[in-house]
């Protein structure tokens, strides 16, 4: 697509079978506002006379390919993970349902921006089956939560006898951020982004290691010393994103008894947080998605 036509999302985003334009964007636009959407869907440029897609699809920045998936196994379908070192925040890139792979493109390889990574298509499993006509390239950007993600997968009841194809890109272990923040720009410092994001509520937590997101993503400690922390305040988006991390001293008042609780949470955010679970149904407690955001992060503390 040439960026310099589109206008609005009326211009490139594919809704789902509800015909709700916003059901393609990025956010609780799912299920009446119950399920979240974790990037964009694209709609295709251009189709054959069968009516399948023929857009390719490119790496969105320069970066590294950290994982290819040609089966379809889950509901991305095929797709392609990468990642970008060189951003202010080393995020990744997520590329999903496609009909097809770029010949000899596997993990471990370093791409400019704007190589082709394949063809847009509507790859899933059965259950989660896209028809042509609903064809598009759902993109991410974001974050991953923890590099001993298996640990807690196995660890967790809910995914016995579920095997995990997809290691640490599995789309559990990925936080996005709405992508239009990058699209919309020619440029931006994806650090800002991050730290732009506004903060829906904040958590005390007491691990017995410090997690290895903070090995990735540094540029999000907002303050105190990592070496002498007994524990973290840590701040989070509305989707679930730990966007900022202060380092607590021992002795700190916001620590509280136990692994980790909840500290506070902003009024204005409480209707989003309650519908993507980051709280209960009341809106005073911690919610599943937040339980497990947590879990996953402390993964390599057990």
């Amino acid at each position: 697509m040439d960026r310099s036509l589109l206008r609005s999302p009326e211009d490139y985003l594919q809704p789902t079978e509800s015909r709700r334009l916003e059901s393609g964007a990025f956010g609780m636009v799912r299920d009446d506002g119950h399920r979240f959407h974790e990037g964009l869907d694209i709609r295709p440029a251009g189709r054959t006379k069968s009516g399948e897609p023929t857009d390719l699809v490119f790496s969105a920045m320069e970066g590294v390919v950290a994982y290819v998936n040609p089966r379809l196994n889950g509901a991305y379908g095929r797709y392609v993970v990468m990642l970008h070192p060189r951003a202010e925040v080393p995020v990744y890139t997520l590329y999903a349902h496609l009909a097809s792979l770029q010949p000899g493109l596997k993990a471990g390889q370093t791409l400019a921006a704007g190589k082709v990574l394949g063809v847009m298509g509507h790859s899933s499993t059965s259950e989660t089956a896209i028809p042509k006509e609903r064809a598009h390239l759902h993109f991410e950007v974001g974050l991953m939560l923890s590099e001993r993600f298996q640990a807690w997968y196995d660890a967790d009841a809910d995914n016995r006898g579920v095997p995990n194809h997809h290691g640490v890109f599995n789309g559990q272990n990925l936080i996005g951020f709405d992508p239009t923040l990058l699209l919309a720009r020619s440029s931006a410092d994806v650090r800002a982004l991050l730290r732009d994001q506004p903060v829906a509520l904040a958590i005390t937590l007491r691990p017995k290691r410090t997690p290895d997101f903070l090995t990735r993503y540094p540029a999000l400690l907002k303050g105190g010393d990592s070496a002498t922390a007994a524990g973290w305040y840590v701040e989070f988006s509305w989707q679930g994103m730990p966007i900022g991390w202060t380092a607590l001293p021992a002795g700190d008042p916001r620590l509280r008894p136990g692994p980790w609780s909840l500290y506070g949470v902003k009024d204005q955010f409480r209707p989003q947080l309650i519908q993507r679970r980051m709280l209960t149904a009341n809106g005073k407690a911690a919610g599943d998605t937040l339980i497990r955001q947590v879990e996953i992060l402390t993964a390599n503390s057990r």
